[in-house]
């Protein structure tokens, strides 16, 4: 018999154990991303694992917009490439990195990994940001460079309306504002001057070295060598060298000879960022007084064009760097690509200012390698400490990485859910008056089938039970039609009316009440006290388990009230929590792991109130069936 009853509490256990299981499920994918989802851990693992952090850090970083340069950072083989379906490419691109341990560890401690990191921080912060785009921004969930920016514009403009008006933008919250759109890698890209880009360009300022991305030649000429050639052998038989991957090809300041110099050619004048080009204006100008006159034949039709006042076509200036005003890069453009003569073409990358950099600091190739324990044959060879630098990075913020990764996707939700209409308010009054009437409406109507044996009593009653046969779908559409022939529609009333009363909970009080002692409302009768009060001091206190009940059961359904609020509320302004989070989460398809965050968000307020009133829903359960 012991036995059991130890199985049958052993079965018991383990299935309500089970129960948890999906719930700790959803726990851990809440706080993952496209690099872990999939793995559906209880625990996830960058949580206690350093190499599984490595992973999300890196995603988190370079993501697919920076992918080119991270696979020439870290050295990955060929034929490794992006999938072709973009919504499996960070999932793929996450379980390769976490197979794969990329990223090698260094000693932080050692003199030569403290010289070349710091070295590399301090090029960082020198260099100009047009040399540098961004890390860490992106729309969903917030990137710790798309926070600060919004930070930055709540303190620049204190309210949604002066926001609006500067940004030109509509958006009613802080945390729809989106970083602009960066992409320096581009031919002849350059910021908008509007509002939002100077605001960008001001907070960017002061970023730290870590969150900015340097703009090097390297990976687009990498990228658009593949392009050119089918793998690297027939790179290897146009140019006659013997490379074993593109990432090996150094990127020269002056054209080569022979396929390699044509081929760096066209990608200088085609593809590579001009604004990292400089012209040289003494080897240039002739060519470029013979190409304005060609186009213009004179210089009246120049100031036409641009609104100057140049005496002659050879007074016209030559910028020396990529113009941003729009008719004038058309024009430096078309010079640079067609005509401008090679040799005054200057490559003004920070690839090349990097050396410069060490150059200056340790005037000779030695003595860098002496710092850096390397083997650089010129400063020009001196490969930025990528690895080292990322290493340094993740290793000096590993608990704030950790926090960050585990918070990012509920700052996200409950940013979007405070910030946006007011579904809280909603909720929360919903719930309040649903709660109210619940504990009010079905006792009186119970209490007076109780204490009036009226003859058709029992006919109420069938009548209100009937109603429990029927899904509260098949009376969504006559109950909608109703409140909208009363005008109620966006409305608390359309909210709680057709359930203001409920059969099942009128049955449960009725019977609670017949098994009340009679005499204390003769006594109570005798004293002179009247029916009501009778019912308010006498019935309601001795209720109160079965009332609590009730509540709990009235507050559940309110709070979890959708289709019928979507229904009858199709304003956003009365949009309640749950119907906000499903239209949060239709948003979401690209991003599940922060629907599992709002899931967890709106079932920790039902969490909370059920495990507060553990033992008054017990008394609930259990005084009913001893009476």
């Amino acid at each position: 018999m012991r036995l059991l009853i130890a199985f049958i509490f052993f079965v018991l256990t383990a299935g309500s154990v089970s129960t948890l299981y999906p719930f700790l499920i959803m726990l851990g994918s809440s706080v993952s991303s496209l690099t872990d989802f999939r793995q559906y851990r209880v625990v996830p693992r960058f949580i206690y694992d350093d190499q599984a952090l490595m992973s999300k850090y890196l995603d988190d970083k370079y993501r697919i917009e920076h992918f080119d340069q991270f696979k020439l950072r870290y050295r990955l083989k060929e034929p490794y490439r992006l999938p072709a379906d973009p919504d499996e490419t960070l999932r793929s691109y996450g379980t390769f990195l976490d197979v794969e341990p990329v990223l090698p560890v260094f000693d932080r401690e050692s003199p030569q990994f403290k010289a070349r990191v710091g070295d590399w921080f301090g090029f960082v912060s020198s260099l100009d940001n047009r040399y540098k785009d961004t890390f860490f921004h992106y729309r969903i969930p917030l990137g710790d460079a798309q926070v600060g920016f919004q930070k930055y514009l709540q303190k620049k403009y204190p309210t949604i309306a002066e926001m609006q008006v500067a940004l030109s933008d509509l958006s009613t919250d802080y945390v729809s504002i989106d970083c602009p759109f960066e992409a320096f890698e581009r031919h002849t890209w350059y910021l908008e001057r509007d509002r939002l880009g100077l605001d960008w360009t001001d907070y960017r300022k002061d970023l730290p070295a870590w969150m900015y991305n340097v703009i090097t030649i390297r990976p687009l000429y990498e990228k658009f060598l593949q392009n050119q050639y089918v793998g690297i052998p027939a790179l290897n038989d146009a140019w006659g060298t013997h490379y074993e991957y593109f990432w090996e090809i150094p990127f020269p300041t002056s054209k080569p000879s022979g396929t390699a110099g044509e081929d760096w050619e066209k990608f200088v004048r085609k593809k590579m960022p001009l604004r990292y080009v400089r012209v040289d204006a003494a080897v240039a100008r002739p060519s470029y007084d013979a190409f304005l006159r060609a186009k213009y034949r004179d210089v009246k039709t120049y100031n036409g064009l641009f609104g100057a006042n140049a005496a002659s076509l050879e007074e016209v200036p030559l910028p020396e760097f990529m113009p941003e005003e729009s008719l004038a890069l058309q024009v430096w453009q078309e010079y640079f690509e067609q005509k401008l003569p090679v040799e005054a073409i200057v490559i003004d990358s920070a690839d090349v200012r990097y050396a410069e950099y060490l150059a200056a600091r340790y005037k000779d190739v030695s003595a860098v390698n002496a710092a850096y324990g390397t083997k650089f044959s010129s400063f020009a060879d001196a490969d930025p400490p990528w690895t080292e630098a990322d290493y340094a990075d993740l290793a000096a913020r590993k608990p704030d990485m950790r926090w960050n990764f585990i918070a990012r996707n509920y700052v996200y939700v409950i940013k979007k859910v405070f910030l946006q209409g007011r579904p809280i308010l909603n909720t929360f009054i919903l719930v309040v008056l649903s709660v109210g009437t619940a504990v009010t409406v079905n006792p009186l109507a119970a209490y007076a089938l109780a204490r009036y044996r009226l003859r058709y009593g029992a006919g109420v009653l069938i009548f209100m039970l009937a109603t429990m046969a029927f899904p509260a779908e098949v009376a969504m559409i006559p109950n909608f039609l109703m409140i909208k022939d009363l005008g109620l529609l966006n409305s608390f009333a359309a909210l709680i009316l057709p359930g203001l009363a409920s059969g099942y909970s009128v049955f449960l009080l009725k019977g609670f009440f017949d098994s009340l002692p009679q005499e204390l409302y003769e006594a109570a009768a005798l004293d002179g006290a009247s029916e009501f009060k009778m019912f308010w001091v006498i019935t309601m206190p001795l209720s109160l388990p079965i009332l609590s009940v009730i509540a709990l059961f009235s507050f559940g359904s309110a709070y979890s009230s959708f289709m019928w609020a979507f229904t009858v509320c199709q304003d956003t302004k009365m949009w309640t929590l749950m119907v906000f989070l499903q239209q949060f989460q239709v948003g979401m398809p690209s991003h599940p792991y922060v629907v599992m965050a709002s899931l967890v968000v709106a079932a920790i307020p039902t969490i909370i109130v059920f495990m507060s009133a553990q033992k008054v829903l017990m008394k609930g359960i259990v005084v009913p069936t001893m009476k």
